[in-house]
């Protein structure tokens, strides 16, 4: 068969911030940021982090980030995925905006809600948002993201936030913001009018993480569509994807250690054959090729598995290695070093 084209295919990782506090070993804690500095080594575009404040107790996402981006030069930081309506908007717009001067523009978030089973509704209660409000608070919290990263004295009066004369210093190294990938289509629906408008009016691109190939590619048709009819250049979005796997030779064997990490996740089995696979690296790849035709262009791979670090050196000899020739030179790699290009945020876009 021939080889399917992975020009401008991207794939981060993310890091494990939660398996040592399910598995009670504090001392494993550091591994987070070595782990990250091997992404960096092996030529990954970025590394990501995962959100929670009480529900999947964790470590913080954004001081992790800020971490990792203090550590590494070059790697593209990241949410998968974050969840804004649990903030308040200008602490929010100020922190997120130093984290992206601070990394020299490095920062993409994917942004949700989060789930609705009892923890996570708890979550929402605990800091003073209605679970039932949160929709409705998340679009209003990106509004005023974008509008804080780039006027001043900015006046709004809306459904859950009222400000008036603010002004949000310093600003983002990027000039509209870091870029946000809107996690939707996690159910193989069509997308809303609702959620269209939130990838376009205030996001940079997708980023689902339950969707199989053929549904991705209806819902990345709609995107593009809707996009030229709003007059926004496809080029400025990011079709992303939260990729869950786990690389093993002993399919079942994945299989139960798959399982029972993310059982140690979540409350309940609601993934079905929606994350995956589980097994070997010939059958990860015949699913990436399918969702590279489908239309995704940046991967990012988490490892349902309790040693992610062995994880990642499997995946980069198995998987990435037949993708990483498609991408420009890594500027560690190839000698670069501090007089290399500048830093090159995640999810940029094919090339």
């Amino acid at each position: 068969m021939p080889e399917r084209s992975s020009d401008g295919v991207r794939f981060g990782i993310v890091l494990p911030t939660r398996d040592f506090i399910v598995r009670e070993r504090m001392e494993d804690c550091p591994r987070i940021f070595d782990m990250a500095e091997r992404v960096e080594a092996l030529g990954y575009d970025s590394a990501w982090v995962g959100d929670s404040l009480l529900a999947r107790p964790r470590l913080e996402a954004l001081t992790t980030l800020a971490f990792v981006a203090g550590r590494t030069r070059r790697l593209g930081i990241g949410t998968s995925v974050f969840l804004p309506p649990l903030r308040e908007p200008v602490l929010l717009a100020y922190t997120l905006a130093s984290l992206d001067l601070i990394s020299g523009g490095r920062l993409t978030l994917g942004v949700g809600m989060g789930a609705k089973d009892p923890a996570s509704l708890h979550e929402y209660r605990s800091v003073g948002v209605d679970p039932d409000r949160r929709l409705s608070r998340l679009e209003e919290t990106l509004l005023l993201l974008r509008r804080l990263w780039t006027e001043q004295a900015v006046t709004h009066d809306g459904k859950h936030f009222h400000i008036e004369n603010v002004t949000v210093l310093p600003r983002p190294a990027q000039p509209r913001g870091p870029r946000i990938l809107l996690s939707v289509g996690n159910n193989g629906d069509q997308l809303s009018p609702r959620q269209l408008n939130r990838v376009l009016a205030w996001g940079d691109g997708i980023m689902p993480s339950r969707a199989l190939p053929d549904e991705y590619r209806r819902i990345w048709a709609q995107v593009m569509a809707a996009a030229g009819q709003r007059g926004r250049d496809p080029a400025t979005l990011t079709p992303a994807l939260y990729f869950t796997i786990h690389l093993g030779d002993d399919v079942r064997a994945a299989e139960r250690e798959a399982d029972e990490f993310l059982l140690s996740y979540y409350p309940r089995r609601h993934w079905g054959d929606r994350w995956g696979p589980w097994g070997p690296a010939s059958t990860i790849r015949e699913r990436i090729d399918a969702f590279i035709e489908a239309g995704v262009r940046l991967f990012v791979v988490r490892f349902a598995a309790w040693d992610a670090p062995a994880q990642l050196e499997r995946f980069t000899d198995e998987v990435f290695a037949r993708y990483r020739s498609a991408l420009p030179p890594h500027p560690l790699l190839a000698g670069g070093g501090e007089g290399g290009r500048s830093p090159s945020p995640p999810g940029r876009g094919p090339g």
